[in-house]
């Protein structure tokens, strides 16, 4: 698979600012991860959106990642609190353990969280972001395990790639909650040497992550900066060369959360800290005939701790814990073109994942995992193309495993792009979940060394149509994503104590195996039109059927998830922008059932052009002061304020 040490590329079908979209709409734009070349977007055959720095993550006063994210259809963000706090990112329903996350192609799943999800959208600051790729559905035959319900990939770094010259972008931003947010990037790119380097930082008072409604007072501030930087040289006219990595330091307050929700604690005594280093060398041969090649070694490394300090009412008592999580990986890819109509790569990772938590006995446990695959890339025609891979992966602890997808992407006309997908994918469960000990007294929770790898078929079929000479473009996807053998958590019983929410004596929590299959299945709606230069439309919607073989909901999971954009050009320099997201019908939340009410969320902005390159915004998120959860009993922000400027020069 490639990386592109740079920018992804086109926009998606979200909020922006700008006026791209006024331009047309590029079904063939190229995105850079959807297969293991680059290749135009209508020929994957696969759901994918991509958002790029000058347009979709532009939108006024957005402070995370997460605020881009959840506006793109499928794809839902279920945060505890406010900006620190622990975000579940969910594409199509399924949670963050199902997909895979990438950062300038370093993979940051963190092999020691809870289920081996990435675990830090909840402080990945926007600044810091110059593009993002979202693949939807199982992506296993490319990209592995833990990539069930899709991939994201995020690039932080300037194009390397960019034309001959120096590039700078910078960003700063105030606001409610004694916010206060600045990034700065630079890119240099002279003969055969290319380099860049990115900078961003955020911190916050926050609100309390415990709901201000049923009491809590404490605010819960958080604070991360981020480090990114890349070089390449161009050693011959075949070899190219590079390292790029990141580092990013935070820490962030927050409440213990029970059954019923979150309480508020002793000021300052519950603190979180996380500190990621990630490092990758590379190296691409590209001699000018059929083949070319592409070596790459990286590293990532997670360091978190949890702190409670003191014992809040109805809380789980104080606690000190201390994670890492470490990843060494090496992949090698050769692509080559057979003939005119078909294109072939095939490669081989390796991957060595340890764990390192006092909650596993021996404090350690190492995962190894080999995988080699092969793709197929055949286009017997102009407009038809077929794309097939196969990969089959060796995990030291559930041993082999094969997958394959197969997508078709036909073009009857150039307006019109139909497409298909059939996939597999597996999860293997992680150290956490299979042996984690946490003999609390109150809430003592056990892993279950008796878990069975998680299996998946994934299947969609959609279509997406330009029409008004371009000006519009309506897609709709129908989907359906099956996983056996689904790994959940299984709570204790608590029948006796609810005041400090204790296990019934005897009793556990854990993880199981939900027997049977559990399916994710809906449909994707969304429409963006261009009505003038200055007037521009996004409208997304999702319905999602989220449920065990049983029939049961999943939690927190919406049926209907609603997401409306609008752009006015007020004159030459001013424009506004309204953002209103709806969910409605979300499944109760668990342990004990606690409904959740559907709610709308209305944003604001005002961007002025100060001159060609230099912005200045305002923006008021939640507009009129909505009261509403993601997860019960925990917070969400009232009605804010924020102010920003930004240049590229």
């Amino acid at each position: 698979m490639r990386f592109i040490l740079g920018s992804a590329s086109a926009a998606a079908l979200a909020l922006g600012c700008g006026g791209a979209m006024a331009q047309g709409f590029d079904l063939g734009e190229i995105v850079v991860t959807a297969t293991a070349t680059p290749l135009q977007k209508n020929r994957t055959g696969s759901s994918i959106q991509s958002l790029e720095a000058e347009d979709e993550l532009s939108v006024p006063g957005d402070l995370q990642l997460t605020d881009a994210l959840q506006r793109l259809p499928g794809v839902k963000i279920v945060q505890n609190g406010p900006p620190g706090t622990i975000a579940d990112l969910q594409i199509r329903g399924a949670q963050e353990q199902y997909t895979a996350v990438y950062v300038d192609g370093i993979k940051v799943n963190d092999p020691s969280a809870t289920s081996g999800q990435y675990g830090n959208f909840g402080a990945f600051g926007l600044g810091a972001v110059r593009g993002v790729e979202v693949l939807k559905g199982s992506q296993s035959a490319l990209y592995g395990g833990s990539a069930v319900a899709g991939v994201v990939n995020i690039f932080t770094l300037p194009d390397l790639d960019a034309a001959e010259g120096d590039r700078q972008r910078a960003d700063v931003m105030f606001g409610s909650y004694g916010t206060a947010a600045a990034s700065y990037s630079f890119s240099r790119t002279r003969g055969d040497w290319a380099l860049a380097f990115g900078l961003s930082h955020f911190r916050t008072d926050g609100f309390s992550a415990g709901d201000e409604n049923r009491g809590n007072t404490e605010d819960d501030g958080a604070r991360q900066t981020r480090f990114s930087f890349g070089v390449a040289w161009q050693a011959t006219d075949s070899l190219r060369i590079g390292i790029n990595g990141f580092h990013s330091t935070g820490e962030a307050e927050f409440d213990e959360g029970t059954g019923f929700g979150a309480v508020d604690g002793t000021p300052g005594d519950e603190t979180g800290t996380r500190d990621e280093t990630g490092l990758r060398a590379f190296a691409t041969i590209d001699t000018g005939g059929a083949w070319s090649h592409e070596f790459a070694a990286s590293s990532f490394n997670v360091e978190r701790s949890q702190d409670s300090l003191s014992v809040a009412p109805g809380s789980f008592g104080t606690f000190a814990s201390r994670f890492e999580g470490e990843r060494q990986r090496f992949d090698w890819q050769s692509t080559g073109q057979i003939s005119q109509d078909l294109r072939l790569s095939f490669g081989a990772d390796f991957e060595k994942l340890t764990s390192k938590d006092t909650s596993i006995p021996g404090g350690r446990a190492d995962t190894y995992n080999r995988g080699i695959f092969a793709e197929a890339l055949f286009s017997p025609s102009a407009d038809l193309d077929i794309v097939a891979m196969l990969r089959h992966d060796d995990n030291s602890q559930f041993g082999g495993k094969t997958t394959g997808r197969l997508a078709l992407s036909y073009r009857p006309t150039d307006a019109l792009t139909l497409r298909g997908m059939v996939a597999t994918g597996f999860r293997a469960p992680v150290p956490s979940e299979l042996f984690s000990a946490f003999p609390d007294p109150l809430y003592p929770f056990f892993g279950n060394p008796a878990l069975a790898p998680e299996e998946s078929q994934s299947f969609e079929l959609g279509f997406d149509l330009a029409i008004a000479d371009g000006n519009g473009l309506f897609s709709a996807t129908a989907f359906r994503n099956e996983i056996d053998n689904l790994v959940q958590y299984a709570p204790c019983p608590v029948t006796d104590d609810f005041v400090f929410f204790s296990c019934d004596p005897g009793t556990i929590s854990t993880v199981n195996n939900v027997p049977g299959t559990t399916t994710y299945q809906g449909v994707e709606l969304q429409y963006a039109h261009a009505f003038s230069d200055r007037v521009e439309m996004t409208l997304a919607y999702t319905y999602l059927d989220a449920a065990t073989a049983a029939g049961a909901r999943l939690p927190r999971v919406a049926e209907h998830e609603v997401f409306l954009g609008l752009d006015f050009g007020l004159g030459d320099r001013l424009s506004t922008q309204i953002g209103v997201t709806h969910q409605a019908g979300r499944a109760p939340d668990i342990s004990p059932p606690q409904p959740l009410a559907d709610f709308t969320v209305v944003d604001l902005g005002f961007t002025y052009d100060v001159t060609d390159t230099a912005q200045a915004y305002l923006a008021v998120k939640n507009l009129f002061d909505e009261q509403y959860q993601q997860v019960a009993g925990f917070g969400t922000s009232d009605r804010a304020v924020y102010v920003g400027f930004r240049a590229n020069f």
